[in-house]
C-alpha cells in the first residue's frame, strides 16, 4: 500500500515541530541559566596562605620604637610597652626593658623620659629594613645621603654610622649603628644629645 505524498509530509512536519518543542523545555539544555554556585568561580586553593606585610609593632625608627616613643614619661611607657622595672636607688639616667619589648631591646630613661632605644641582637629592625648583622655597605644603601661615618672610640677599626631623618626640618633625632669588622654588631635610636652617648648611661 502507498502512503499519499501530503499525508508523508504532513507526518514528518509534526515529528520535527514536536521535537523542537520537547527540547527547547529540557531543563538539561546547555544554554539554560546556571546556579549561582556553579557560575561563580572558587576561591584560589592557596588563597588563604597569601602573606601579610610584616608587622610594624617593633619598628625602629628615629622617634622610637613602635609604640614607644621619644620623650613618654615612665607610665606612658608602661602603657604601651607593658611593665617596666626601674632599677634600684633610681637616677637621673637608666636603663630598663619593658615587659612586651623583644630580647635585646632597652630603653633609656634620661630626665624621668624615653630618650633613646638600644638594640643589641638581631630581629628588630628599623623602617628601612636594617638590623644587627647587616653590613656598613647595606646602611649606606638604606639611608643613601643621610649617613655620616665616625671612627669607633674603643673599637680599632670599628665605626659609628649616624643617621639623620629623612625630613631636614628634624634635627633633634637620630640613628646611630656601630659596625664591627664591617657588619652592625648593635644600633640606637632617640633623641639628641642622649643618642650620640657611646657610654650610654656613663
Amino acid at each position: 500500500m502507498r502512503t499519499h505524498p501530503i499525508i508523508a509530509l504532513i507526518a514528518l512536519t509534526c515529528t520535527v515541530g514536536c521535537t523542537a518543542e520537547r527540547s527547547d523545555t529540557n531543563p538539561a539544555d546547555s544554554s539554560a541559566p546556571q546556579s549561582a554556585s556553579s557560575a561563580t568561580p572558587a576561591p584560589p586553593a592557596n588563597s588563604a596562605s597569601v602573606s601579610n606585610p610584616v608587622s610594624a609593632t617593633w619598628t625602629v625608627t628615629p622617634l622610637g620604637l613602635g609604640a614607644i616613643r621619644v620623650g613618654m614619661s615612665v607610665e606612658e611607657l608602661r602603657r604601651v610597652g607593658g611593665d617596666v622595672t626601674l632599677p634600684a636607688g633610681g637616677g637621673d639616667c637608666v636603663y630598663v626593658h619593658p615587659g612586651s619589648a623583644p630580647p635585646g631591646v632597652m630603653v633609656m630613661l634620661a630626665g624621668g623620659q624615653v630618650a633613646r632605644i638600644d638594640v643589641d641582637s638581631a630581629g628588630v629592625r628599623t623602617d628601612r629594613g636594617a638590623a644587627v648583622g647587616d653590613t656598613e655597605m647595606r646602611i649606606n644603601e638604606l639611608y643613601a645621603g643621610r649617613v655620616t661615618t665616625t671612627p669607633h672610640k674603643y673599637v680599632e677599626g670599628a665605626h659609628y654610622l649616624t643617621v639623620a631623618p629623612a625630613s631636614p626640618t628634624d634635627t633633634m633625632h637620630r640613628i646611630v649603628f656601630e659596625a664591627e669588622g664591617g657588619r652592625v654588631a648593635r644600633f640606637r635610636a632617640g633623641r639628641l644629645p642622649e643618642v650620640s652617648w657611646v657610654e650610654r648611661c656613663g
